[in-house]
């Protein structure tokens, strides 16, 4: 199908509309066919503007399906039989007559196709079906038949409007095997058995007005669980055998319903829901209205043994789901080039329902950490020039929707994470003008949208135009701001003449929008200004920025910061006169978590950046003196403990040692570094007790992440070695301790050990990468490959020379093993050159054979070898050789000539591009040290 495929609305050219479906289907799971009958009342259609005493012509979308006959009942109470033609370009079908007719009802009889799935490459869509083997006798003579209706896939069931525009009610009946479960949208209304068969009538009640996209149902040998103490039923259809693997599913549900009522503000809009899982769905899951379908291993487990990370995902799907019975369903919008907004939507109330309902305290407690590792993260891609992310606008401009169109065509990831961020600030802004500490005014404010175009389709600003009744924010401009322009804007924040301006330019990495000549409007930016009173309160002020620079009328000791709590898509950077302010608030513990978090964030990724042309001095080493000045006053004693705080800014100070070990003269950093780890090893302390003692798996995973870092940060004082030595022996004699050791800190008790090791010990953790069978380490929660990818990793920690040569060894007799290079890591961190020579010598040693052997052809070994030589050498000549740039170069230019062709001259100038960034930053090492 063209690009250019265009299609009006049936609700546009029909004279008349359909005023509800009844349908009745005859299904055969045998067969490869099923019977329908259809009857339709109809009603004059206002918005057609064609001529009235033309001859009947009625259009229904319907696309493999053969109509046998078709008739409508005048208004006189006769049946007239209807001529009938297709438009297969349009997956039409034209019911007419020669003559001008004024009609009450079309009737038509039709067949369609049952496709069958017997692969998961298999599409599902229509009316499909599969067999499955049960989990309790393993036959595989089980049978499902269900259908995918979206986006257009209702015309594969029945002759329809099949419309997102078009909204009205369908009771549905299925004639199929008596044995055989039947579930639609609406509760089952009766069963008939026919006569002298083996089949049976199951009545549906009448749905409300529903999206053809969102009708369903499912046939099959499926077993029922129905949940106890819901005003409205919740019930479960599985695949035989399996009822106790979906009982979480079930739980889930059933305490989410209450909850979503109670925050939406309207009652569930249907009379039950069921959640049914099937063999094969090509979608996965299925928002069907009151009838979720779902591919059984999305929601399958078992709870007493599963991990946490597999109920989180149920929890979070079935939430995302049970958002769609309202949003998506109850209210829709018109056009599927919003299915971003709808996701979006989706995922941010289902997210914030499961905070509020804390089934899991995680839900309650990671909401808002999470919420800002999702934003944080996609900043970090929403700005690149080369790889432009479009503005909303653009993408709906540049969406092709038509007929041959799926879910996952439609479905564009990007603009389902941004609206999710776009979301949270709409809410943010509500929530700041009602100063509470939830969304719950948002939602008040929602509950009028979903009142008023309760059964409607909608265009999304009719959404913004209820919500703006709610605000004194002009939300309709803000909203049209972030949808029409592409990425985001930072703020720099400065004093001028004593008075505090905040001025905004969009933010490209690596690159400045006035020296690219690219557009560079201003946003509506919520300031969400943090400001402390006379009095010591503080407080957060409601302003917005919609021009190019605004003059705060606050005095600078009064300033805390902007972006409060970090809900807002923008970057912000300090003049060093206020950052002299935010170190000394971040003592008296004035900044929440979220607030650092977002701090570091922002200062993090513009380090490095190119000098723009004005403000230099708000950049460059400015902001690496920042960072380092925050950690320490991190470790300060009089602060509290945060350990989101530190995991984010230990994170960077990581990535800065990495760079500053390889780029300058390390010995002054190091002694800072060693000076911080050690404050920060004492401060968050309980060392024996938290870390040395721990009996079970039950534990802070962000703390111990830190405890993990700070370690090896402190890998040169004893008092760490010492603890480290008592996790490894723990870890190796687990069996005999009882001592039960996190997998977040493998790295720190395999490197450290390495670093201080004995022959010995340096056999017991090579044994480890060579067997794989670790069944011995009982008491910890790691996995046999996440231990032997730490030992490896843990291989050139040691600092002994002879171990190091047994290393290098071993990686050379293991070149053509999968991830054999990081054995290799640890030479990352030594910044005497002794070691940078050792590794150079073997490097260039070795490399004309490895190549040679990598350029083999018709061998996966030597695929392997040309992976891992091409890793190896982003290391050896990426960071370690940086002390001997001329002879890496000179090395370069030889083996691009001796050897055959390899890359190496393309992979050497993708290293020195990426270390651009880097030289940047050890710059600045001389002013700051």
């Amino acid at each position: 199908m063209s690009d250019e495929w265009t299609d009006v609305p049936l609700q546009l050219t029909n004279s008349y509309l359909p005023q509800s479906y009844d349908l009745s289907l005859k299904i055969d799971h045998a067969k490869p066919n099923f019977q329908g009958q259809l009857r339709i009342p109809l009603a004059q259609n206002r918005s057609y503007t064609g001529d009235s005493d033309s001859a009947f012509s009625f259009s229904l979308h319907a696309h493999k399906l053969v109509i046998t006959s078709a008739a409508l009942t005048t208004n006189d109470n006769e049946d007239e039989k209807l001529k009938i033609s297709y438009d297969r370009a349009h997956q039409r079908a034209v019911f007419s007559s020669e003559k001008v007719l004024s009609g009450s009802q079309l009737s038509i009889s039709f067949v369609g196709l049952i496709t069958s799935i017997k692969t998961f490459h298999d599409e599902t869509y229509g009316l499909f079906k599969t067999n499955y083997s049960d989990s309790v006798t393993g036959r595989s003579d089980n049978h499902v038949i269900a259908t995918h209706t979206q986006p257009f896939g209702c015309r594969m069931i029945f002759p329809v409007v099949d419309e997102l525009i078009s909204k009205v009610p369908i009771t549905l009946s299925v004639t199929a095997k008596s044995l055989f479960k039947v579930v639609s949208n609406a509760p089952l209304d009766s069963v008939n058995v026919v006569d002298m068969t083996e089949y049976s009538v199951f009545k549906f009640k009448q749905t409300p007005p529903i999206a053809p996209s969102v009708f369903g149902f499912v046939v099959g040998d499926l077993e029922k669980v129905e949940s106890s103490g819901s005003p409205v039923p919740v019930r479960a259809f599985v695949t035989k055998g399996d009822l106790s693997y979906a009982l979480y599913a079930l739980k889930i549900a059933t305490r989410l319903l209450p909850v979503f009522e109670n925050v939406l503000g309207v009652k569930y809009p249907m009379e039950k829901l069921d959640i049914v899982t099937l063999p094969f769905l090509s979608d996965a899951v299925m928002e069907n209205w009151g009838m979720i379908t779902a591919i059984k291993d999305t929601v399958y487990l078992d709870e007493s043994s599963a991990p946490a990370e597999a109920k989180a995902h149920v929890r979070q799907l079935i939430a995302h789901q049970l958002t769609h019975q309202w949003i998506g369903n109850l209210i829709s919008v018109d056009e599927w080039k919003y299915t971003w907004l709808i996701e979006a939507f989706a995922t941010f109330v289902g997210n914030y329902v499961l905070s509020i309902a804390a089934i899991e305290v995680s839900d309650k407690s990671d909401y808002d950490s999470s919420k800002l590792a999702a934003l944080q993260d996609f900043m970090d891609a929403d700005c690149f020039i080369n790889q432009l992310i479009p503005s909303f606008h653009e993408h709906m401009n540049l969406l092709k929707v038509n007929q041959s169109s799926k879910t996952s065509t439609i479905f564009e990831r990007n603009f389902y994470d941004k609206g999710m961020i776009l979301l949270n600030m709409i809410a943010s802004l509500f929530k700041l003008e009602s100063t509470e500490q939830d969304f719950s005014s948002f939602f008040k404010a929602f509950a009028h949208v979903l009142m008023k175009f309760e059964h409607k389709t909608v265009k999304p600003f009719e959404f913004w135009n209820v919500l703006n009744e709610h605000t004194s924010y002009e939300l309709l401009t803000f909203i049209h701001s972030w949808t029409r322009y592409t990425g985001y804007p930072y703020l720099k924040v400065k004093l001028v003449t004593n008075k505090i301006v905040v001025e905004q330019n969009r933010f490209l990495f690596n690159e400045n929008a006035e020296d690219l000549q690219l557009e560079n409007n201003p946003y509506h930016v919520p300031l969400a200004l943090k400001v402390k009173s006379d009095n010591g309160q503080v407080r957060v002020a409601n302003l917005m920025l919609t021009d190019r620079s605004m003059e705060l009328d606050i005095p600078p000791a009064q300033f805390l910061s902007l972006n409060a709590d970090n809900q807002f898509y923008y970057k912000t950077i300090y003049a060093p006169e206020l950052q002299e302010v935010i170190l000394e608030n971040v003592l008296s513990n004035s900044y929440s978590s979220l607030d650092l978090v977002g701090m570091i964030k922002d200062y993090g990724k513009v380090l490095g950046q190119p000098l723009p042309k004005q403000d230099a001095a708000l950049f460059a080493e400015n902001q690496l003196s920042f960072l380092m000045r925050l950690c320490d006053q991190l470790a300060n004693e009089s602060l509290n403990t945060d350990f989101e705080v530190l995991k984010c800014a230990l994170g960077y100070i990581e990535i800065i040692n990495a760079i500053f070990v390889h780029f300058t003269e390390y010995t002054k950093f190091q002694k800072w570094l060693d000076a911080l780890a050690v404050k920060l090893f004492k401060k968050i302390a309980f060392w024996e007790d938290s870390v040395l003692s721990l009996e079970s798996g039950e534990y802070n995973k962000v703390e111990f992440e830190v405890r993990n870092i700070v370690l090896q940060l402190a890998i040169r004082n004893k008092e760490a070695q010492n603890i480290c030595r008592k996790l490894y022996k723990n870890l190796m004699s687990s069996g005999v301790t009882q001592k039960f050791v996190p997998k977040e800190l493998y790295s720190l008790v395999f490197n450290v050990t390495m670093a201080t090791a004995n022959m010995t010990e340096y056999k017991q953790i090579l044994s480890l990468v060579k067997n794989g069978d670790v069944s011995f380490l009982k008491h910890t929660n790691g996995t046999a490959s996440e231990i032997q990818t730490a030992a490896v990793s843990s291989l050139s920690f040691c600092q002994k020379k002879d171990l190091l040569s047994k290393t290098l060894h071993f990686v050379n007799n293991n070149i053509d093993s999968k991830m054999i290079e990081l054995a290799l890591i640890g030479f990352k961190y030594k910044p005497e050159a002794e070691f940078k020579l050792i590794i150079w010598t073997w490097y260039k040693t070795n490399y004309d054979g490895w190549v040679k052997r990598s350029l083999r052809k018709g061998s996966d070994w030597s695929k392997q070898i040309g992976i891992t030589v091409s890793n190896i050498t982003r290391l050896v000549l990426g960071e370690v050789m940086q002390y001997k740039r001329e002879e890496a170069l000179r090395f370069v230019s030889e083996k691009c000539k001796s050897l055959p062709p390899h890359q190496l001259q393309e992979k050497f100038l993708e290293v020195e591009a990426e270390n651009d960034e880097k030289v940047r930053i050890a710059e600045y090492y001389d002013k700051i040290m």
